[in-house]
C-alpha cells in the first residue's frame, strides 16, 4: 500500500519562508518610521527676510494671502557642514548645502577660510567666528550660523561640526573609501604633529588617510582654493561610490557615533535620512561651488573679499530655488567698490580699513656714500589690494589708498577687478 502523504519540509520551508518576508517587511516599515527628515521652520530657506523680485509696496500692504499662496518650495532642506580642520580649533572648512528631495538635487557651496566678515573685531575671517564665540562664553554655531546668514541670506536648517578625530572614526567605521588621488601628498609639520603622506593614485583610504587628504593645501598653486576642490572631488566620488553599492556600509553605526559626539542638531535617524537622500542626487544632480572672492590684505591679514555680484549671480542662478531671488540689500557683507571698501549695510568697524603700517625713523646718512631713500612720511591711510584672481591672498601688488575727503582720490585698482565687486545702489 503506497503512502500519498507529501513531506512536511516544503511546507515547513514555505511557512518559514513567508514569515521571514513579513519580518523582513516589518522590520523595514519600523526603519522608515525611524528614519525621518529633519524637522524645518516654516520657511526652509531664511525666507521669511527675502523679497521676492515681483513684490511691490502695494501687494505688501494687500490683503493676506491665503496659505497655498505663500507655501515654501517642498522638500528643500539647507544644511551647513563645519570642519576643524586645522588643529588649532579654526573652522577652514565651511560647507552650505542646499539638498532638494523632490528634484533629487543637491547644490553645495563651499566658502573659503580667509572669507572677509562685516565685524568689528581684528580678525575678521570666517573660520575664526566658531571658535572665537566660544572663547568669549558662546556656544559657536549660532554665531557661525549668524555670518552665514549675513553672507548668504539664507539660514540653514541643520548644522554639524565635525573634529579631526570625528572624521578618522566615521571613515573607519564605513571601511574606508575609494578614491584616486591625484597626486603625491607629502607635508611634515611636527609643531602641529601633522605627518602627510599620501601617493598619487586609486586607493582604498582609511579615516587617517581621508584626514590627510583634506587637510593638505601646501602643494597647490592656488592654496586653499586647492584643498576646496579636492574636497569636492572627494564628496563627489563618496556620493557617487556609495550609489553605485546601493548602500552606505556600516551607516547605521556611524550615524548613531556621530551623533552622540558631533556638535550638531540632528539625530542619527536625520543624518541616515540626509546620506539617504544625497545618495539619490548622482551625476548632475551634484553641484559644487566656491564663494567667488578676490585676495587682499586688510590691516596687515590676509583675506578673501566676497565678489557681490557674482555672489549674487550663483546664489540666484543655481542655489536657491528658481522663484526666489535676493538682492544686496538680502545680504550683510564686504565689498571693494570704487570708492574703496563697502558693506551692503553699512561697514562695521570702518577704522579697520584705514589703518597705517608704523613708519620707521631713517637710519643715518653715512658719508660719503648717497642718502638713502627716506621711508615715506605718515599720510593718507592705506590698505593692499590685490588685483585680479580668487580665492586667498596672496602677495599684495598693488596699494589701493583710501583718502579723506578733503583730499584727492588715488587709483583704485584694474576696472575688470572693481566690475567683479562693485554694486552701486
Amino acid at each position: 500500500m503506497m503512502n500519498n502523504k507529501r513531506p512536511k519540509f516544503p511546507r515547513l520551508l514555505t511557512t518559514f519562508a513567508l514569515a521571514a518576508a513579513v519580518a523582513l517587511i516589518a522590520l523595514y516599515s519600523v526603519y522608515m518610521i525611524w528614519e525621518r527628515p529633519p524637522e524645518q521652520d516654516e520657511s526652509p530657506l531664511g525666507a521669511k527676510s527675502l523679497t521676492s523680485p515681483t513684490e511691490t509696496p502695494a501687494q505688501t500692504a494687500a490683503p493676506e494671502p491665503t496659505p497655498a499662496e505663500t507655501e515654501e518650495p517642498g522638500g528643500v532642506y539647507t544644511l551647513l557642514l563645519v570642519g576643524n580642520d586645522d588643529g588649532n580649533g579654526n573652522t577652514d572648512t565651511i560647507l552650505l548645502c542646499r539638498l532638494d528631495t523632490a528634484a533629487h538635487t543637491l547644490h553645495a557651496v563651499n566658502i573659503p577660510r580667509d572669507t572677509l566678515i562685516n565685524a568689528d573685531w581684528e580678525v575678521r575671517k570666517i573660520n575664526a567666528v566658531y571658535w572665537t564665540d566660544r572663547l568669549q562664553g558662546g556656544n559657536g554655531i549660532d554665531a557661525l550660523k549668524r555670518h552665514i546668514r549675513m553672507l548668504s541670506g539664507i539660514e540653514p536648517d541643520n548644522y554639524a561640526v565635525l573634529d579631526l578625530a570625528d572624521l578618522i572614526t566615521a571613515v573607519d567605521l564605513l571601511g574606508g573609501v575609494d578614491f584616486e588621488v591625484p597626486r603625491a601628498m607629502h607635508y611634515d609639520d611636527p609643531t602641529q604633529d601633522l605627518h602627510i603622506h599620501l601617493d598619487e593614485g586609486p586607493q582604498h583610504l582609511s579615516g587617517q588617510q581621508v584626514m590627510w587628504l583634506c587637510r593638505y593645501r601646501s602643494g597647490y598653486p592656488s592654496g586653499d582654493l586647492g584643498r576646496i576642490e579636492m574636497q569636492q572631488s572627494f564628496l563627489r566620488a563618496c556620493v557617487e561610490q556609495f550609489a553605485a553599492l546601493g548602500k552606505v556600509p556600516n551607516l547605521l553605526k556611524a550615524a548613531s557615533y556621530l551623533a552622540g559626539e558631533l556638535d550638531t542638531d540632528m539625530t542619527a535617524a536625520n543624518m541616515i535620512w540626509y546620506v539617504r537622500q544625497a545618495l539619490a542626487c548622482r551625476g548632475e544632480g551634484l553641484h559644487f561651488d566656491t564663494l567667488p572672492t578676490a585676495p587682499a590684505t586688510v590691516h596687515g591679514y590676509s583675506y578673501a573679499v566676497v565678489r557681490l555680484n557674482e555672489w549674487l549671480a550663483m546664489l540666484n542662478d543655481g542655489f536657491l530655488p528658481a522663484d526666489w531671488e535676493l538682492s544686496p540689500s538680502d545680504l550683510d557683507l564686504v565689498y571693494y567698490g570704487e570708492s574703496g571698501y563697502a558693506g551692503t549695510q553699512g561697514l562695521r568697524g570702518s577704522w579697520y580699513y584705514r589703518w597705517t603700517p608704523p613708519v620707521s625713523a631713517p637710519a643715518p646718512t653715512p658719508a660719503p656714500t648717497p642718502a638713502p631713500t627716506p621711508e615715506p612720511p605718515a599720510g593718507p591711510n592705506i590698505i593692499t589690494v590685490v588685483p585680479g584672481g580668487s580665492g586667498t591672498a596672496g602677495e599684495a601688488e598693488t596699494p589701493a589708498p583710501i583718502v579723506p575727503e578733503e583730499a584727492e582720490p588715488s587709483p583704485t585698482p584694474g576696472e575688470d577687478w572693481i566690475a567683479a565687486l562693485e554694486f552701486t545702489p
